[in-house]
């Protein structure tokens, strides 16, 4: 009688172990701490994938004694210093999208004469680049860029930003056509345009020699912008720059020169006591690394 109990449990657990390796064969998955063990793996190898959906992301950041954006400074007169960044996902096809932020500080009315409302500047943006079209070298790069100003979100706009380029050598040149698709700043039917011409040389030693002359003019169907009473309008603007980079310790180190045509009493935008200032010519420098 005991040998046939042992027989009958042994037989009974060998069944067990043979059903339990079939399982596992037809595909099953672990369940308890094994389960959670595999998947938390899976989670991990997720995460330390190099692309996503696709593409890849990259980021970049930079600290400047100044944001001089078309020849105007964007921290009132350099008052602060700039501190920008931007996280960008780039897909093997040449979509990209991602989102920058940057503070700044306007001129304004309030006893430092600064704008209270407007501290920074953000958004979102998307765009297309390719190279090489048609085998002629010319490259092609466009983005939408939404500018949201988080004090003030009646001035903020739509801007679509074009640039074409070709390499001669050590030699580059690219040109710019960015309008807006939005009223400029929120101004009513107000449409901004800016043609540029940016070159730039590769120097011996690692340098680059860069700059660009743009026009930044506009398209009025709205309201008068005589601000300063002179019978016509004058809100159109010449700007240019000139500047020296070079990577040093692994950061683009860039001395930039820039100025305007903007003179005071005569600029329907910039012609002011209270904001001249920030299309005055000027020097700044800025460190940036991309990741």
């Amino acid at each position: 009688m005991k040998t046939q109990t042992l027989t009958t449990l042994s037989a009974l657990v060998l069944g067990a172990t043979i059903a339990s390796s079939a399982w596992a064969d037809e595909g099953q998955a672990e369940v308890g701490p094994a389960k959670a063990a595999k998947e938390s793996t899976h989670f991990t190898d997720y995460l330390d994938r190099d692309t996503v959906l696709g593409g890849k992301f990259s980021t970049w950041v930079e600290l400047a004694s100044d944001y001089v954006f078309r020849g105007e400074s964007e921290t009132n007169d350099g008052k602060i210093p700039s501190i920008k960044a931007a996280i960008t996902w780039t897909h093997s096809s040449g979509i990209y999208l991602g989102y920058y932020g940057a503070n700044n500080l306007f001129p304004g009315d309030d006893a430092e004469g600064n704008n209270p409302h407007i501290n920074a500047v953000w958004g979102p943006y998307v765009g297309y680049a390719t190279n090489d079209i048609a085998g002629t070298g010319i490259n092609y790069n466009g983005m939408f860029f939404q500018y949201v100003y988080p004090g003030d979100r009646d001035s903020n706009y739509l801007e679509m930003f074009n640039y074409i380029d070709k390499q001669f050598g050590r030699f580059n040149l690219k040109l710019e056509y960015s309008p807006t698709i939005t009223d400029w700043f929120g101004v009513e039917d107000l449409q901004s345009h800016n043609v540029a011409i940016h070159p730039s040389w590769l120097l011996p030693y690692g340098f680059t020699i860069s700059g660009g002359v743009g026009y930044q003019f506009f398209d009025n169907s709205g309201p008068s912008l005589d601000a300063n009473g002179d019978g016509k309008e004058d809100i159109d603007w010449v700007h240019w720059n000139v500047g020296l980079s070079r990577n040093v310790y692994g950061f683009n180190v860039d001395v930039r020169y820039h100025d305007t045509d903007i003179k005071k009493g005569e600029h329907d935008f910039y012609g002011f006591d209270s904001n001249h200032q920030i299309v005055d010519d000027r020097v700044m420098i800025a460190v940036s690394k991309s990741f």
